[in-house]
């Protein structure tokens, strides 16, 4: 009997542990954000899907708290309702612009979300849609949409060494340490400008010793929702915070203030 009482204990541990796993598993597979961020886009837009030219079309970045492979990204993997109770299949779906190594977690979706008087409410991943790793995304759901009016928000921070694969030749020499943040849709300066000064001292970056400091520069100004944050101090980034209207998305509305946590992906 005591040796049943002990296996049954050790089963149901082992049980605990595989379920406590699938669940931080499933906390990792998670939509980060909708965004409204452009309506209407340029008909040439069409062409990061490979396709002609298309008018009245709105473009939403789904971000993920994954990164997408690839070959399964598709439009018929997504489904967004709208305020009028339509469930809208996109035109279009791709990865474009956002396909650098240490990227690859924004599908851009492009379709029409805001016939006549309706809005894009929610978005659910409806066909099959896979992480690098093989893991499906179906049944992911966002009950969240960013408004078109709302600027950009950080979704995501992650600190890398700063010769990772993938950052070749992003930052200068003496940093130590590069944060990619990701924003829910691509920035820029105001007007389309490029990130310069403005930006940069914009962002705070607090360090696990207390300092909060300013990145040496800002790398990858590339009209994606990407920009690497490159550091010369060697104390771990523990957050980052963004002072409100210095970020643009393409409608050119300007950040919120906005803060996230850094997760890091080095070896410490």
């Amino acid at each position: 009997m005591k040796l049943f009482t002990t296996l049954s204990l050790f089963c149901f541990f082992v049980a605990a542990d595989a379920q406590e796993k699938i669940t931080e598993s499933e906390k990792q597979m998670r939509i980060l954000s909708a965004y409204h961020g452009l309506d209407p886009l340029p008909p040439l837009a069409t062409r990061l899907c490979g396709m002609p030219p298309a008018g009245g079309q709105d473009g939403m970045p789904v971000t993920f708290s994954v990164q997408i492979n690839s070959a399964s990204v598709s439009a018929i993997a997504f489904a967004v309702e709208t305020t009028s109770g339509e469930i809208i299949t996109p035109l279009c779906a791709t990865l474009r612009p956002a396909t650098e190594a240490l990227e690859k977690r924004t599908v851009l979706l492009i379709g029409a979300f805001s016939v006549d008087d309706a809005l894009p409410l929610s978005v659910e991943i409806v066909e099959q849609l896979e992480d690098v790793d093989g893991n499906s995304l179906v049944g992911l759901r966002s009950e969240k949409v960013t408004l078109l009016s709302a600027g950009p928000s950080l979704v995501l921070a992650e600190r890398f060494a700063s010769d990772t694969e993938g950052l070749e030749g992003e930052c200068p020499i003496e940093t130590a340490q590069a944060v990619q943040l990701t924003w829910e849709g691509g920035v820029t300066g105001a007007q389309g400008a490029a990130l310069a000064e403005a930006q940069r001292t914009a962002i705070s970056v607090l360090l696990s010793d207390g300092d909060s400091v300013h990145p040496l520069i800002l790398a990858d100004d590339d009209p994606d929702n990407h920009v690497i944050a490159c550091l010369a101090e060697t104390s771990p980034a523990v957050s980052v915070s963004v002072a409100a209207g210095f970020f643009h998305d393409p409608g050119d509305d300007a950040n919120p203030e906005t803060r996230i946590d850094v997760i890091s992906r080095m070896k410490e």
